[in-house]
């Protein structure tokens, strides 16, 4: 969510229809987090605002959704750990 959020504030720097590949890919990354709250019966669309305006915070590059309990939950906390080797 952390990658999607940054894409969405770089599109909004860029004019006209060059900044719809910046959102595309933003919406692509949101895919992630979408699927990984439906897997865990979480409301989605509820989830996934929350998560969104956590990465609009300062300190809300941590935040992410835990896969058991389908809560919005700090990564670093629970000891959640995704290399940025593999995106």
């Amino acid at each position: 969510m952390e990658l999607s959020y940054r894409l969405n504030e770089k599109a909004k720097t860029v004019e006209g229809q060059e900044q719809l590949p910046l959102r595309a890919l933003a919406y692509a990354l949101e895919v992630i987090p979408r699927t990984l709250a439906q897997n865990c019966g979480a409301d989605v669309v509820r989830v996934l605002t929350q998560l969104r305006a956590k990465h609009a915070g300062v300190d809300g590059k941590n935040f992410g959704i835990d896969g058991i309990t389908g809560e919005i939950k700090n990564m670093k906390d629970i000891n959640i750990w995704e290399p940025l080797a593999v995106k």
